[in-house]
């Protein structure tokens, strides 16, 4: 089924996310459909005796975070010392910082946050690792961490022949306790249809695993092996040895899970609404959500960019894609059969975003609704909480 078909699909289903009465560009989260795919996580998680990290830097709420904590989540992952800070003033009390953290200024605040909450840090080298462990010893405390294990996405983390000597390294470093690996398979997301996908995430769960005992063979004892990226967790958290996963988009879900086969848009839980402002001729028009709404994102993965074309999918607009962006602008093109449909200038549009971390991260505010009413609006932490 292509893009077009799926939206005429979804779109004859009922009234449309449109109607809700958000000013444009505005992000719109259905609770019912968040509260489902919250509990469905969870219960995959129970099912295969893994922990349940969400990465919580896909939305940045506090609202959120808090919700998949009592929906089923052991804690959160984050990206940022300051989103850890947020969450733990926001109640939560198990954290996982994912992204290596280096220096006095920074230990000095997780020395703190460590006093509040159960903190694991991340690194991966034996440098970074001692500019926390000095801080943490001196004193008298000792920062859990996880070792980045590169897995083929080429970004942090040391490859798999590195990591006995690292680990080790790192496990002497005082002020220092390395308690997992982790790694963010993002190789996952180029799959090219759902078996390919399956089997990637298998791999990338089994490379993991291995790794894992060439450190334990090191005399480094290592409880946690660690898997993140939504492509995957559903299949990662059945492989034996994989004790936690750390997906994010699952929550709310996009275009690139869409693509995957990992959603639909019934398991859709947002929607950018933005307003056709411009329509100057019958197969071009411009709305007015832009790259700072929506991000000039493409599908993941090549293979499915010629069924999902473009920069969002437009749900009540079947045929018109966002073919490309400036800021505050979307431009639409025709791509439908037969002449263009019309596009009054006025006219909403509910898109589903191809990135859903983009549109939290630039829009900031979601306007919660259930049974199609606004009950709530759920603001995104502020500037502070990206340091």
């Amino acid at each position: 089924m292509n893009a077009t078909a799926i939206s005429i699909a979804r779109a004859a289903d009922g009234p449309s996310w449109a109607e809700v009465p958000v000013a444009t560009p505005g992000l719109v989260l259905d609770l019912d459909v968040l509260d489902h795919n919250l509990d469905e996580m969870a219960a995959i998680a129970r099912s295969a005796g893994v922990e349940l990290f969400p990465h919580a830097k896909t939305h940045r709420t506090a609202e959120i975070g808090v919700r998949q904590v009592e929906r089923g989540a052991d804690g959160l992952c984050v990206a940022k010392l300051g989103e850890a800070e947020a969450f733990a003033a926001a109640g939560v009390k198990r954290l996982f910082v994912a992204n290596p953290i280096v220096g006095a200024d920074k230990a000095e605040r997780a020395l703190a946050l460590s006093k509040k909450v159960d903190l694991v840090l991340a690194t991966d080298s034996e440098a970074a690792a001692a500019s926390i462990g000095a801080v943490f010893a001196a004193a008298g405390a000792t920062a859990r961490m996880m070792l980045a294990i590169d897995s083929g996405l080429g970004r942090e983390g040391v490859l798999a022949e590195k990591a006995p000597d690292v680990a080790a390294a790192i496990h002497a470093v005082a002020g220092v306790e390395l308690i997992g690996i982790y790694t963010h398979e993002g190789t996952t997301y180029g799959a090219k249809d759902h078996p390919d996908l399956a089997a990637r995430a298998r791999a990338a769960g089994e490379f993991m695993v291995v790794v894992a005992k060439a450190i334990r063979a090191r005399g480094v004892p290592l409880p946690i092996v660690s898997l993140g990226a939504s492509a995957s967790a559903r299949e990662v958290a059945h492989v034996p040895g994989v004790t936690q996963i750390r997906p994010g988009i699952y929550a709310f879900n996009d275009v690139g899970q869409i693509a995957l086969g990992n959603a639909s848009l019934d398991t859709t839980a947002i929607r950018v609404i933005a307003t056709v402002v411009s329509h100057p001729d019958p197969d071009r028009a411009c709305i007015d959500a832009g790259s700072k709404s929506l991000s000039t994102d493409l599908v993941p993965a090549s293979a499915h960019r010629e069924q999902f074309p473009g920069m969002g999918l437009i749900v009540n607009a079947p045929g018109w894609v966002i073919e490309r962006m400036s800021e505050e602008h979307g431009w639409l093109r025709w791509h439908g059969e037969g002449a263009p449909m019309p596009l009054p200038v006025g006219t909403r549009l509910e898109i589903v975003p191809n990135h859903v971390c983009m549109a939290f991260a630039m829009l900031r505010r979601a306007s919660v609704v259930d049974d199609g009413k606004i009950i709530a609006h759920w603001d995104g932490f502020g500037p502070g909480a990206s340091e």
